[in-house]
C-alpha cells in the first residue's frame, strides 16, 4: 500500500473542513508496535492558538483495528494540551484494536486519568466517510468531556451534549482544565 497516497485521500477532507495537514508527523523513539503512542498528523501545530489539531496516522491500516460501522478509521481531537492527547488517545487506540468506537459512543476514561483531573471521558463523533480503493473508511473526533458530562452523554445522548458544549463554547475542543458545561442554559 503506497501509505502517502492513502492518507492524502483520507484526510483530503480535513483539509478542506479544517486545514492543511501540517508537513511534519510527531512519531515516538518507541513506536505503537512496541508499546509508544501511534504516529500523529497535525492541523496548525506551528500557529500560535493554544488549541491544536492532531490525527492518528496508523490505525486505519492495521488488520488488528476493528472497523466501526463506518469502515476502519482514525481519531481527530483538537486539545489543548499535546501530552494529554499522546497519552489519552494512545489508550484508545490500543482499545481500537479490540473493541469497535463509533459515532455518538461513549468511553470512561476515568481509570486512565488521576481523580482529580477535569476530563473523565470522551465522547466520538463521525466527521465524515470515505470509500479508498472500494473499502470504506471514516475520521472519528474524539472530545474530552467531564464526569457529568459522560454521565449526561449517556442519559439523553450524544448529540444532546454537544448542543451543550456548543452552547459553552467549548466544542469541538478538548480542554483539559476546563469547568463543566452542565447546567448552562
Amino acid at each position: 500500500m503506497d501509505y502517502n497516497s492513502f492518507y492524502s485521500k483520507l484526510f483530503a477532507p480535513l483539509e478542506t473542513s479544517i486545514g492543511a495537514i501540517d508537513a511534519d508527523t510527531i512519531t515516538a523513539v518507541i513506536g505503537f508496535d512496541a508499546g509508544g503512542p501511534p504516529s500523529f498528523c497535525t492541523i496548525g501545530y506551528d500557529s500560535t492558538h493554544p488549541i491544536k489539531t492532531y490525527v492518528t496516522c496508523e490505525l486505519a491500516v492495521r488488520a488488528e483495528q476493528r472497523p466501526s460501522h463506518s469502515g476502519r478509521y482514525e481519531l481527530l481531537i483538537s486539545c489543548d494540551d499535546e501530552r494529554w492527547v499522546r497519552t489519552v488517545i494512545t489508550d484508545v487506540a490500543r482499545m481500537a484494536c479490540d473493541v469497535s468506537f463509533g459515532d455518538g459512543h461513549t468511553l470512561d476514561i476515568g481509570p486512565w486519568v488521576s481523580d482529580d483531573a477535569r476530563i473523565q471521558g470522551v465522547v466520538f463523533e463521525g466527521l465524515y466517510e470515505s470509500l479508498i480503493d472500494g473499502v470504506r473508511y471514516c475520521v472519528l473526533r474524539v472530545i474530552g468531556v467531564t464526569r457529568l458530562e459522560l454521565e449526561f452523554a449517556r442519559e439523553t445522548g450524544v448529540q444532546q451534549l454537544f448542543s451543550k458544549l456548543k452552547s459553552g463554547g467549548v466544542y469541538p475542543n478538548t480542554l483539559v482544565r476546563r469547568e463543566s458545561v452542565i447546567g448552562i442554559r
